[in-house]
């Protein structure tokens, strides 16, 4: 069950793949709009600082929420060619590095 949960076991062809992650986009702008607007109805422009910005739970919170969106979404798509995501995305994390 937990599987079909982070996408591990689920196939997602080309066609959705592409449209969820049109959709993953325009959810992820909006978020991302929004934690903008928060940060600076609080501070001016002038104030905000990068280092700021990693304290602020709601982004570190957009920051997992896309992570592991985008996870599942790779993992269904690896499991709809033939290849176990379980492998193909360590490698790829690896060879990243």
């Amino acid at each position: 069950m937990l599987g079909f949960v982070f996408g591990l076991n689920a196939r997602l062809g080309r066609l959705h793949f592409f449209l969820a992650s049109v959709a993953l986009a325009i959810v992820m702008t909006a978020i991302c709009f929004a934690i903008a607007l928060a940060v600076l109805r609080t501070t001016s422009p002038s104030m905000v600082h990068p280092e700021d910005l990693t304290r602020n739970w709601a982004i570190i919170g957009a920051m997992v929420f896309f992570g592991l969106a985008t996870f599942m979404l790779q993992s269904m798509r690896i499991r709809d060619i033939g290849w176990d995501p379980v492998c193909v995305i360590p490698a790829w994390i690896a060879l990243m590095i």
